[in-house]
């Protein structure tokens, strides 16, 4: 009877300790997981813009305008320049909106908006005006430049985006990202771009 209960004892402080290891196991890796998934959050939103292509350009534009009566030119009344400029466009995606979903240890799942252009930037350094008409009743004015320039401007991001800017900029935020939580431990890596 004595080794009856002794065994029974026994019996219940081993259930006892493998309950008490398995809800530790338990409770203790869900912590470790949603630190992970703030540790992720965190990094990301530090950098809240990422910037993953730049795209330089340099540029030439004509400038030619006529004062017109019924489609005539009127004479002396014609200016004219040519522009060289340069610049470049960044494009990337906004981390400010950023999802992270720990599936398990090796498992992420990253959710985020679609690229986007952030900067298009002439530099004022790189801008050169070349064979410089004006009139006397048609004057060249700073008011021409800066049109030209911001039409151009406009014109080359549309030019540049419809070649596949914001596609690389979506393949190397993936590339990235992808590093980054390699080195974070994770094989399974799923990014989705909304």
């Amino acid at each position: 009877m004595k080794r009856w209960k002794r065994n029974t004892l026994i019996s219940l402080l081993i259930v006892a300790i493998i309950l008490g290891f398995s809800f530790y196991i338990k409770f203790s890796f869900k912590r470790e997981v949603e630190l992970l998934s703030n540790t992720i959050e965190e990094q990301l939103s530090r950098i809240l813009e990422l910037s993953t292509v730049k795209y330089n350009y340099t540029n030439v534009v004509s400038f030619k305008d006529n004062k017109k009566v019924s489609g005539l030119n009127i004479p002396f009344t014609s200016k004219s320049f040519l522009i060289k400029y340069s610049g470049y466009i960044k494009a990337g995606v906004d981390l400010n909106s950023v999802e992270t979903e720990i599936i398990d240890t090796k498992t992420v799942k990253i959710t985020l908006d679609k690229p986007k252009v952030f900067d298009n930037v002439i530099i004022e350094e790189d801008v050169y005006i070349y064979d410089e008409k004006s009139s006397v009743f048609n004057k060249l004015s700073f008011e021409d430049l800066y049109d030209v320039l911001i039409d151009e401007k406009e014109k080359t991001e549309k030019e540049i985006v419809d070649k596949g800017l914001l596609n690389d900029a979506e393949k190397n935020t993936k590339e990235i990202l992808d590093s980054l939580l390699k080195s974070m431990g994770f094989e399974n890596i799923e990014i989705i771009f909304r």
